[in-house]
């Protein structure tokens, strides 16, 4: 049983009405435990309103058809308040009309059954009458009023039942709980209330608190937790311009660090324009002395040839100034784009530190209102103990619970996530600022390398190279197979595989260093260097909507996310177990994809028509970024393959065929595919197939396969 809390403890806020800021009067509870009073009540909600918001904690409660009126009056509060009303009219006035002799004199009790004051004599006859024997329990010697020992137990001990809201006039003997426990009186049993579930008010009231000992020691066990919430929320902010603050140091740092590198570029470039210059001057000087000994022959041409020189050696330099005019202009463009990154970047970390410290103050503001909540359930529970009312407890303590159980869910929701609310995310600088052109196609072919033991009859369609330098070549081997041939420096293995009939399968791709993706028709498959192992699927038995007669085109490889990319009609989405994730639709307007290849998170697209594009793929759609440029103005240039090197540079393989002219073109695009940098004839354009970029001990180079004869082109990036 709880022990007996003095009646002189009770806070005195916890009588006062939060709209007012009054002593409650008729004292209402709201299911969040809440005081008001009944009238306040009234004129904060609006009329026929179906809910009301907590002024306190702004929680949203539905109303009963009654609306206020239908509210649960708080019994224990009320009668505190009665007793307090008592202990205030006496000390104002002791002399008081007694409800037996009429007599106004010095009040010495008070009787909660007759509900007024008696005198000394007539408290002495209405204790020892039998008359009014039911009225002991509930008579109040105002002697006993000042005690230091007084309790709520005691005052709730002095009131009688509450009426019955049907019949006035009669008290409440049962409580029935199908009305949620409302006091009723007997004739209520065969009226309104008849056939309900109608409990005796000592045990229903025992049940309670039982009920309520378990709640709230469940909730007591959750208090420390609630309480130490505030502290993490303030060290997860702490943590949140700690993080802000590094970022940026660390991009003023690198910002610093760019800054003093282009500074130097620049100062080496003009080093190196004033060492070409010293360069041609001292060559000048040199023909001149040249000059100078034929002097006697030569003398009639002798001015005209000086000039020639003094022309070509102005041209000259006129030209290298101009080569550094631009690359110094490229450079501070360069710096320029690093300080607007920079800026983007600071802004963007401001942006999301306000954005954390606002969800901060939120899950703060939350808690602070989970603390206040969880301290007026601990006074409510407090007081209940106290009083042991078990018309009260039976009334209160479900809604307490009620409260318990929701102020453990609020609680639990506003705790998760806490910790994210310090990261920050920071997207790099670019690695770096460049000038144009620092990536060349070398102006000639620099070799022809025969395809080792490719047989005659056989073909190439498509190559592909790792990171090692390992080179894949596949294309068909006879009419039921394709091969797959890996030269990896001496070594060399071969794969031949059934089943490879459309013209436009036997494509390939590098997945890691050791795995390669390829398709073959309608089929899928992972080719491991290591154990020479080849995993097929087919495409109808992974894919529910693939339907007959729909083939791979081509084929590439996200090693980031270790998924396989497939381009046919739609772009087809694979993990690296051959597991179909997704299939997206491509844009309007391309039809089919000839080759595909990834850049920057886009897919780099040749279309097999005349158009090629850089498309963004989203979680299930996909939109054209820009379309490439075409070498040619005329609708007969179409691409054929499409790669990237390691400095971001995209390179495309475009042919031109009209009557019996036949051309190859390597376009090299700008990082962003904006525009052409410049273009490389292909030596013997016919047949040329695939492309790749790949790294060798000496410089990046790239790779053209040649169908017929099975041939590799190769050609240096300088």
């Amino acid at each position: 049983m709880a022990s007996a809390t003095p009646f002189k403890d009770i806070d005195e806020h916890f009588l006062q009405c939060c709209i007012c800021m009054e002593q409650l009067e008729e004292p209402k509870i709201l299911p969040c435990l809440h005081r008001y009073c009944r009238g306040c009540l009234k004129k904060f909600a609006k009329k026929g309103a179906k809910k009301i918001e907590c002024v306190t904690c702004r929680e949203k409660h539905t109303l009963l058809k009654d609306g206020i009126d239908g509210l649960k009056t708080d019994y224990n509060t009320r009668n505190i308040i009665e007793f307090i009303q008592l202990q205030d009219s006496v000390k104002v006035d002791p002399l008081r009309t007694c409800i037996h002799c009429k007599k106004k004199l010095k009040a010495s009790a008070f009787c909660f059954r007759c509900n007024d004051f008696l005198c000394e004599t007539c408290h002495a006859f209405h204790a020892s009458s039998s008359i009014v024997k039911d009225h002991h329990p509930h008579i109040f010697s105002l002697s006993e009023a000042e005690a230091a020992n007084l309790t709520i137990q005691k005052l709730s001990s002095l009131k009688e039942a509450p009426r019955c809201q049907a019949h006035p006039g009669k008290l409440s003997e049962l409580c029935c709980t199908t009305c949620d426990n409302l006091p009723i009186c007997m004739p209520c049993t065969y009226g309104e209330h008849q056939g309900h579930n109608l409990k005796e008010v000592t045990s229903l009231a025992e049940t309670q608190r039982e009920m309520l000992k378990a709640k709230v020691a469940d909730l007591m066990q959750y208090k420390e937790k609630a309480y130490k919430m505030q502290e993490e929320i303030r060290e997860t902010k702490r943590k949140l311009d700690q993080n802000v603050s590094k970022e940026e140091q660390k991009a003023k740092e690198q910002l610093d660090a760019e800054e003093e590198r282009i500074k130097k570029e620049i100062r080496n470039a003009e080093i190196e324009l004033k060492r070409k210059q010293a360069e041609l001057e001292e060559e000048a000087s040199t023909r001149k002395e040249d000059l100078e000994k034929k002097m006697k022959k030569l003398r009639e041409k002798y001015e005209l040839i000086c000039e020639q020189e003094r022309r070509e050696v102005a041209a000259s330099f006129k030209k290298l100034r101009e080569g550094n005019k631009r690359e110094t202009e490229q450079l501070q463009e360069g710096l320029c784009v690093l300080n607007n990154e920079i800026k983007e970047l600071l802004t963007s970390l401001k942006t999301q530190k306000d954005e954390q410290a606002r969800k901060i103050d939120e899950l703060s503001d939350h808690f602070d209102g989970i603390v206040e909540r969880f301290e007026t359930v601990t006074k409510t529970v407090d007081c209940i103990r106290a009083a042991e009312n078990d018309w009260a407890d039976v009334q209160c303590i479900p809604d307490v619970c009620k409260a318990i159980d929701l102020l453990r869910e609020d609680g639990e929701k506003g705790s998760t996530g806490l910790e994210n609310l310090s990261a920050v995310k920071v997207r790099g600088l670019s690695p770096a600022v460049t000038v144009r052109g620092e990536a060349a196609i070398s102006e000639g072919m620099e070799s022809v390398i025969d395809v080792p033991s490719v047989e005659r009859g056989w073909d190439i369609r498509d190559i592909t190279a790792n990171k090692d330098g390992s080179i894949a070549v596949s294309g068909g081997a006879t009419h039921d197979q394709m091969h797959l041939t890996v030269i990896e420096g001496d070594l060399l293995q071969q794969k031949l595989i059934p089943a490879c009939k459309h013209p436009l399968s036997g494509k390939c791709s590098f997945l890691t260093q050791s795995q390669i993706a390829i398709i073959c028709d309608a089929e899928l498959g992972i080719y491991n260097m290591t154990d020479q192992s080849l995993k097929l699927v087919t495409l109808k038995d992974v894919i529910s909507d693939w339907s007959f007669g729909k083939a791979l085109c081509s084929v590439t490889t996200d090693p980031a996310n270790g998924n396989i990319i497939v381009g046919g009609h739609h772009i087809y989405v694979f993990n690296n177990q051959l597991k179909h994730i997704k299939t997206i639709p491509f844009p309007a307007g391309i039809q089919r994809a000839y080759a595909i290849a990834m850049h920057e998170g886009d897919l780099l697209v040749c279309e097999d028509g005349s158009r090629a594009f850089a498309v963004t793929v989203h979680e299930t759609a996909s939109q054209v970024k820009y379309e490439f440029t075409r070498p040619g103005r005329c609708s007969e240039w179409w691409p054929e393959s499409v790669c990237t090197d390691q400095k971001g540079y995209v390179y495309m393989l475009w042919r031109y065929q009209r009557s019996d002219i036949i051309r190859s073109v390597i376009v090299q695009y700008s990082r962003d595919g904006g525009q052409i940098e410049m273009m490389r004839e292909v030596d013997g354009n016919r047949d040329i197939t695939g492309m790749t970029s790949v790294q060798t001990n000496q410089r990046e180079k790239l790779l053209l396969g040649r169908k017929r004869p099975p041939q590799m082109l190769v050609y240096g990036l300088v």
